[in-house]
């Protein structure tokens, strides 16, 4: 057991969380809308839309807007379980794709049938809604470290990253005390000597 909390002691000192400067939720809602576009195209094709609208007994259009909607939760929750691991650009698409698994099996498998009590979608269609989920998930995983890296460079002034001369430290290695931490002042000073 101790050896449990240990790991998450070192998940937590190393980076596993994000932090609110790195704006996860934006990014993963933003990832939701693009994503989203592929998999509408996914669920016009198969008929899939038409048939979740008619067995909701809501127009088309309600349910692309509800398909968005649904989509853009799913990016923000991506976002919240995957934290960092999110950013990952070689196996994001493998995050994603599982992903999308598991957001066909909760809504349109769990969820739809808990409340209706009959499937969504039959036949051509039901393939086409797994296919889609799987599409959104994929489409989610590959894009969502590049729409983190644009995220970052238009919300971060470039002015903050770089050091100025109040807060410029660096460190210095001491011949016989080992590594001391200097301010740039006093580095400049003492290398002057």
């Amino acid at each position: 057991m101790a050896k449990n909390i240990s790991f998450l002691q070192y998940m937590q000192a190393h980076g596993n969380t994000p932090g609110p400067t790195q704006r996860p939720l934006l990014t993963g809602a933003l990832g939701g809308i693009i994503a989203a576009i592929p998999s509408a195209g996914v669920l016009y094709w198969s008929g899939s839309l038409a048939g979740a609208a008619e067995r909701a007994g809501v127009t088309l259009a309600s349910a692309h807007l509800g398909h968005g909607l649904m989509m853009v939760l799913a990016g923000m929750i991506y976002a919240a379980i995957f934290k960092r691991a999110a950013n990952d650009r070689q196996g994001g698409w493998l995050f994603g794709a599982a992903f999308g698994f598991l957001v066909w099996m909760f809504t349109p498998v769990s969820v739809w049938q808990l409340f209706a009590a009959r499937p969504l979608a039959v036949g051509r269609a039901a393939i086409g809604l797994f296919a889609a989920h799987i599409l959104f998930g994929l489409v989610l995983g590959l894009i969502y470290p590049r729409i983190h890296t644009i995220v970052q460079s238009r919300l971060i002034p470039k002015k903050a990253h770089l050091p100025t001369e109040k807060n410029e430290r660096r460190i210095v290695r001491h011949p016989t005390s080992g590594f001391v931490e200097r301010s740039s002042k006093n580095a400049e000073s003492a290398g002057s000597h």
